[in-house]
């Protein structure tokens, strides 16, 4: 049922999300949903807008990159799992986390205050298999 479970994240997040998966394991998921992403493009959820005074949405400022933040991010407690992912999807962000752990989850929260789009993830999804 993985596929069914990885369907359904990419189905629920838009390019305007921030996506993290808890339990990401090698990283596939969150890959896939960060390539999602990408292939979607810039999609505006307004309406272009009529009165002059107002700025159209793809003319405001964007942030010039400098921050380099990411859309997706994937946190495990196993080490070796986070740096397979580390190594094979540079373009996400993969944490070596337990989520069960408060000193952990406040660690986790400040660096997705820093490094996540948005600071805080819109789409969570939970993949733990049970080998707690």
């Amino acid at each position: 049922e993985t596929h069914i479970y990885r369907r359904i994240a990419k189905v629920h997040t838009t390019p305007e999300d921030s996506f993290m998966e808890i339990g990401c394991d090698y990283g596939i998921t969150v890959d896939k949903i960060q390539t999602s992403i990408e292939e979607a493009g810039n999609v505006s959820k307004e309406w272009p807008c009529e009165t002059k005074n107002e700025v159209p949405i793809d003319e405001k400022e964007e942030d010039d990159g400098s921050s380099a933040k990411v859309s997706c991010v994937g946190v495990d407690r196993s080490i070796e799992s986070i740096d397979i992912a580390n190594e094979r999807y540079s373009k996400c962000k993969f944490l070596l986390v337990n989520v069960l752990v408060p000193e952990e989850m406040a660690t986790l929260r400040t660096t997705c205050e820093s490094s996540l789009q948005g600071e805080a993830p819109s789409i969570i999804c939970v993949d733990i298999n049970g080998n707690r």
